[in-house]
């Protein structure tokens, strides 16, 4: 059975906006004489299209996505590389990580909610560390709308324990329909399905922990 803990309609489209706005300020200060006053219009006219419709044109909740068709980056050291289990330090599918589970976090160096669930983030990736009935579930985060040296300094900032994958121009993100930040999602490695998706800052780590066992005992 799959849950969606996003909250309402208007929840999920008051988050979405923040988004929304999070790029805009990333285009503007982009350096882009191609693409970037086109992307900052289009931005702005879907923010205005979904304050005007209450959510009417939200995105899709997550869970109608699978991450069995997105490629992810190549790991940038030895050290995730063997986190994931990978075999070689090439660009690979969720469902090349030795892992029964994954939990993944949508979020950008450039959200100030995302820097308010920094640390939780870090508590429960240590929480699944130190259980040892959860070793076959792996944690890493997303990064999306930020260059590399901006995610650098979320990094040092925030002193995250597991991997940060790069995706500077949101081409996950945009192929799920635009995923609000922080948006955190419970994956099946097996078959790339979302099982379970929060948007917003976690509240309750030890509850969401709870989830993630659930879901591990049902996999």
């Amino acid at each position: 059975m799959r849950a969606h803990a996003s909250g309402t309609r208007k929840g999920w489209a008051k988050m979405h906006v923040l988004s929304l706005f999070n790029r805009i300020g990333y285009w503007v200060g982009k350096k882009d004489e191609k693409g970037g006053s086109i992307r900052f219009c289009q931005i702005i006219t879907c923010a205005l299209i979904l304050l005007q419709s209450g959510g009417a044109f939200c995105a899709a909740p997550a869970e109608q996505f699978l991450f069995s068709k997105f490629t992810l980056p190549a790991p940038d050291s030895a050290q995730v590389q063997e986190y994931f289990g990978l075999k070689a330090m090439k660009p690979f599918k969720v469902s090349d990580i030795k892992a029964k589970l994954v939990v993944i976090e949508f979020m950008s160096p450039l959200c100030p909610h995302c820097h308010v669930n920094a640390p939780i983030m870090n508590s429960i990736y240590k929480t699944i560390q130190a259980d040892s009935g959860l070793t076959e579930v792996k944690v890493f985060a997303i990064a999306t709308l930020g260059e590399k040296d901006q995610v650098e300094a979320y990094k040092k900032m925030f002193q995250p324990p597991f991997p940060v994958m790069l995706d500077e121009d949101a081409v996950i993100s945009a192929s799920m329909g635009g995923v609000p930040t922080p948006t955190t999602m419970i994956v099946s490695t097996g078959d790339g399905k979302v099982l379970f998706s929060h948007t917003g800052v976690i509240q309750d780590p030890d509850k969401f922990v709870k989830q993630i066992k659930t879901f591990f005992k049902k996999t």
